[in-house]
């Protein structure tokens, strides 16, 4: 399947139902429901299937067809016809069919129960009776453009929003959150629209951020950031291991701050960290000053020109060493080799347990500059 917003929701169905028949035995059926369903209005059902096993066992199943899905549209379906179906006939299934689902949106759908089917062939529908099971996977990112008023969850700016959000407390509003990262009020806006249809932020109806969701935003910012991809890495061999070459950044006179792995242990250490990962303005410089051997294979260095100044932003010194904040750390250990991820999962969960040991309660005056 392709995802194509240009179908109207019968075609969708109709493009959905193709997909199913063809992944179920041929003496399965699946055909309009015979039961009364409600009608066209509130709460209503845009069209019903019959699943049907070859021993005559079948399950009404209730299709929900949209142009566009977002996480929040599930709590608009939990409230809407999932109410009217039970006020009708018990527990009916709900199969939700889209052009594309995001990951969120899958995740919430899973979690409350829903089955769905995007036309790019993410899908998931669980049937008890008659027994049925399939998971499979499509596209993990929209193939189609976002309609006017959204922008992607990607790139510096994006990524300097969701950090400010992580690290602040609400409330604040638009242009206070545009001062405080340098950004746009139209820009910010934009993008809080974006994370608000994802449910990843609440707002009032004046558009006040009053909760986030930080465990959401962290993992929602790993589909389009990677720590050794994102920014420009080069890697080296410390000759006097890592753990030295830390203690040596006591010493020099250059912007530096600790991510990764060595970061990661102060908060929530899971095993010994081995590869050192530095943000610097001048990493030639730095890797000359703490005699680093440039490497492709068995790095212990990695030396990081910052893809935005945020990485500055809110770090903390300890014994002369500067570390990055924790929602740096964290989605940094989490796009990362090796052991790294486990690391990163290890920080999310000591932030969500530690709040106020790192979250900030009011958002700054001003965003630092390169």
């Amino acid at each position: 399947m392709k995802a194509n917003t240009d179908l109207a929701e019968n075609e969708m169905i109709q493009i959905a139902v193709n997909w199913l028949r063809s992944r179920l035995p041929g003496n399965w059926e699946i055909v309009p429901t015979v039961r009364q369903m409600p009608a066209p209005g509130r709460g209503r059902v845009d069209a019903a299937i019959d699943v049907k096993s070859p021993s005559g066992i079948y399950s009404t199943v209730a299709v929900e067809a949209k142009k566009r899905f977002s996480p929040r549209d599930v709590d608009r379906l939990l409230g809407g016809l999932r109410r009217t179906l039970r006020n009708l006939a018990g527990n009916i299934p709900i199969l939700v069919v889209s052009p594309w689902l995001s990951d969120g949106s899958r995740d919430r759908l899973r979690s409350e129960g829903i089955n769905y089917i995007d036309l790019t062939g993410n899908s998931f529908l669980r049937l008890d009776n008659p027994t049925i099971f399939i998971d499979t996977e499509g596209a993990r990112k929209d193939p189609s453009p976002l309609p006017r008023g959204k922008v992607r969850l990607q790139g510096p700016k994006a990524g300097r929003v969701i950090r400010t959000l992580v690290d602040i407390n609400p409330p604040y509003g638009v242009r206070e959150l545009a001062t405080a990262t340098q950004l746009t009020p139209g820009y910010v806006s934009r993008l809080l629209t974006t994370l608000d249809d994802e449910a990843l932020v609440e707002r009032t109806a004046r558009g006040t951020v009053i909760s986030v969701d930080i465990d959401g935003l962290i993992r929602r910012w790993t589909i389009s950031y990677d720590i050794f991809r994102t920014n420009e890495r080069t890697t080296y061999i410390a000759p006097a291991g890592a753990n030295q070459t830390l203690r040596r950044l006591i010493s020099i006179n250059k912007r530096t701050v600790v991510t990764g792995s060595f970061a990661a242990a102060r908060l929530a250490a899971v095993a010994g960290p081995a590869l050192l990962a530095v943000y610097s303005d001048d990493p030639i410089a730095l890797a000359s000053e703490l005699g680093l051997i440039p490497t492709d294979e068995g790095a212990n260095v990695a030396l990081l020109k910052p893809f935005d100044p945020v990485v500055w932003e809110r770090t903390l010194l300890e014994d002369g060493i500067r570390f990055a904040s924790p929602s740096q750390t964290a989605v940094d250990c989490l796009t990362g080799n090796g052991r790294m991820p486990s690391e990163g999962e290890a920080v999310l969960q000591w932030m969500i347990g530690n709040e106020k040991a790192w979250r900030l309660n009011a958002l700054p005056q001003i965003f630092i500059k390169n």
